[in-house]
């Protein structure tokens, strides 16, 4: 996996984390990509019927505006030698913008800042976070953990027995998504991850536990994992998960999310959502080759002057 356009979306043109910077900038930097800031508004009260040229100009002004608050934010990423560039979109709801730029600049990695958590269970994610999850074709990595980057683990959350319909090939592209971030970050390591609810004991029950720790097992040594880096317990994902990530001081999870609720859209399940929700660390969110984005790659009707964009 090759990631050679990073988009950083950003949400407050006004303010960003300098350890958001600071860890975005290490991975930009270490995958030697180029990076994109990308802002999206919108206010309908600006354009009233038989004014569109009053309207194209404050709408101007207002992109012009925001254009240059983003060139501040990337001065800081050009201080640390990243290539960086800005747009900004006249365009709504943010998560369709923010998906229609990607598909326009055919962008290789989606970064979102997002809330940590310290509880299992408490809700973290914004709608519009969830959305891009649905929504967006290429790898999203949601930036949760206001720690500095310190080759911890990177964990690939797998699922050999491919349950509830997942591809095959969904955790090979997990593995590389991993690597690909580990490489991003100066090599570091990368743990195969796996948890089996826990059923009662039986025959059938042992021989499926069997069958479990082969195909792990299988998946680690095709993807050149060591053994000492695979784990597998039991228990449900949702709990054991966001706690291997604790107990492991990882910093980040890679995890896949199907295409399965509606035509073209993916869905996160409620134990992927309380995965989402549980972990402090990052979280890099990867699909099927087969995904194909339900977002129109044009801004609805309902944007009066659509394509109004300000690029550098």
């Amino acid at each position: 996996m090759i990631w050679r356009r990073v988009m950083l979306a950003v949400p407050n043109v006004d303010y960003l984390p300098s350890n958001v910077v600071d860890r975005l900038g290490r991975i930009v930097r270490g995958v030697q990509a180029e990076l994109e800031l990308f802002s999206s508004l919108y206010e309908p009260d600006i354009v009233r019927p038989g004014q569109y040229d009053e309207a194209a100009k404050a709408i101007a002004d207002l992109v012009e505006s925001r254009h240059r608050r983003l060139e501040r934010i990337a001065d800081m990423f050009r201080e640390q030698e990243v290539t960086v560039c800005c747009s900004v979109r006249w365009d709504y709801p943010m998560h369709e913008a923010v998906v229609r730029q990607v598909l326009r600049h055919q962008v290789d990695l989606l970064v979102v800042p997002a809330r940590a958590t310290g509880d299992i269970g408490q809700r973290t994610l914004h709608y519009r976070e969830v959305r891009l999850i649905e929504t967006c074709p290429c790898p999203l990595l949601l930036l949760k953990s206001p720690e500095d980057y310190a080759q911890r683990p990177i964990v690939a959350a797998v699922d050999p027995l491919h349950a509830y319909e997942v591809p095959e090939e969904l955790d090979d592209i997990i593995i590389k998504a991993a690597r690909t971030l580990a490489y991003s970050l100066a090599e570091a390591p990368v743990h195969l991850y796996h948890a089996e609810a826990v059923s009662p004991n039986s025959e059938q029950e042992h021989a499926r536990r069997i069958r479990v720790n082969v195909r792990v097992r299988d998946l680690a040594e095709r993807n050149n994992i060591p053994g000492e880096k695979v784990h597998i317990e039991s228990g449900a994902v949702e709990v054991t998960l966001p706690e291997f990530a604790r107990t492991a001081h990882a910093d980040a999870i890679v995890m896949g999310v199907l295409s399965r609720a509606y035509p073209h859209r993916a869905i996160l399940g409620h134990k992927a959502e309380y995965v989402l929700d549980g972990v402090s660390c990052d979280v890099l969110v990867v699909k099927p080759s087969g995904f194909t984005c339900s977002v129109d790659p044009e801004p609805s009707p309902a944007v009066p002057i659509p394509g109004l964009e300000r690029q550098a």
